[in-house]
């Protein structure tokens, strides 16, 4: 299992790239905002590019689907297991994204462990 740490930003930051013939599917995932001065809403995002079929627009919009979100307060750390993440799987790419920019002294961090199927 592949793990990443990131800091949670209001621009959304890749944990797992999008693979062709793969899903990433999420492990574990933990929410650390014990540095964090404002509540945070998370979202793990799943951002990927339609395979081409007969008859589709041209070229094919691009999607970004909202797979997970969490609410978590300042000052807590927040933590869910594989049993609590079954069946949260991205088809792309696997990115965060926080209702709250990053700042010096309003930090949240996110841990996610996944694997690609």
């Amino acid at each position: 299992m592949s793990s990443i740490v990131v800091i949670a930003d209001d621009t959304a930051v890749e944990i797992a790239a999008e693979r062709e013939n793969a899903v990433v599917q999420a492990k574990s995932l933990t929410i650390d905002n014990q540095e964090g001065t404002t509540d945070r809403d998370i979202q793990l995002r799943d951002v990927f590019t339609p395979s081409n079929y007969y008859g589709a627009p041209s070229p094919i919009p691009g999607q970004d689907i909202e797979r997970f979100r969490a609410l978590v307060a300042a000052g807590d750390i927040i933590t869910w297991g594989e049993e609590d993440l079954k069946g949260m799987k991205c088809l792309g790419a696997m990115k965060v994204l926080s209702s709250v920019a990053d700042a010096a002294l309003d930090r949240c961090y996110v841990t996610v462990g996944y694997e690609h199927e």
